[in-house]
């Protein structure tokens, strides 16, 4: 039997035997808005659909405490330090290869009048 004797699609768990926390997949603020939550206890209720986590809590006696809503992102990790440069060491880098270009130029050219050294 569940909790609260309400069986509309939650899991028949009982929120005591949680230590006071536990998650449910829940779709929506209404669904989160309308789960029980037992005196004294928090739910993280979460919406993968939505991209939204809530906790909802109770005191001790049984009152509702506010609902606290979260947004949920991916956190994707930065990419590695030695595959990537800044705009800046790109464009230096660049300068630097076109200089000695220019003096590798300068040296292979012949000089005027025919003579070389």
């Amino acid at each position: 039997m569940a909790q609260w004797g309400y069986t509309g699609g939650y899991a028949n768990t009982t929120q005591g035997q949680n230590n006071g926390v536990m998650t449910v997949f829940v779709s929506g603020e209404s669904s989160a808005t309308a789960y029980p939550v037992a005196a004294g206890n928090t739910v993280n209720l979460v919406d993968l659909d939505g991209g939204r986590m809530y906790f909802k809590s109770t005191d001790v006696n049984g009152m509702p405490c506010p609902l606290r809503t979260f947004e949920i992102k991916e956190i994707t990790p930065p990419p590695a330090n030695g595959d990537v440069v800044s705009r800046k060491e790109f464009d230096t880098l660049t300068q630097q290869l076109q200089n000695m270009q220019q003096l590798l130029a300068g040296l292979q050219a012949p000089e005027k009048g025919g003579k070389s050294k």
